[in-house]
């Protein structure tokens, strides 16, 4: 695939795409992705990208200069893990960057595959990939040593009950003598 905004099935391989958008200040808080615990609304930046339905958990829209310099090269090479050679090739790109950005991960994207559409206010800036996919290890198989079973704990033996109760009956006693004696 040669296209940027062209994605194809969910292999596993981790992406992220960057826009800018256009938009007056006060309106950004309508192109953040709606969040768990909120009242369902109209997400323009969804309609937007042209890619069909987002998973919201998956897209970021932000202020580029609130990372300060050199921040959000930074930010998508390390937090998100995408190829450090990749950003660095667009680094000084990227670094004067000053209005919001929405960064889209491969997460989002529920109907695969596809291509995003962007329109007006949103622009594509890159696309940018994980340097590696990442596969859950498998547990390991239990061995003889880590095999075990639980045993029903003993009662106490019955000398140390008899203790036990010998015990207590003297410390009856005594108390009551003391009540007595006061």
């Amino acid at each position: 695939m040669s296209d940027p905004l062209e994605f194809g099935p969910d292999t596993g391989l981790r992406e992220l795409w960057l826009f800018t958008l256009f938009v007056p200040s006060d309106e950004i808080a309508e192109w953040e992705p709606p969040r768990m615990g909120q009242p369902p609304r109209d997400w323009p930046l969804e309609a937007a990208l042209g890619a069909g339905p987002l998973d919201p958990a998956h897209v970021q829209v932000f202020e580029a200069a609130d990372l300060g310099p050199g921040g959000l090269s930074r930010f998508i090479a390390e937090a998100h893990g995408m190829d450090e050679a990749e950003v660095a090739a667009d680094a000084a790109r990227i670094d004067k960057l000053r209005g919001t950005v929405a960064i889209v991960l491969s997460g989002a994207l529920r109907e695969r595959p596809g291509r995003f559409s962007p329109a007006r206010p949103v622009n594509f800036f890159g696309r940018y990939r994980a340097a590696q996919t990442l596969a859950p290890a498998t547990p390991a198989t239990p061995g003889p040593s880590t095999k075990g079973h639980i045993a029903p704990r003993a009662a106490p033996a019955p000398d140390t009950r008899r203790a036990i109760l010998l015990t207590l009956a003297g410390l009856l006693a005594l108390a009551f003598i003391i009540l007595a004696l006061v």
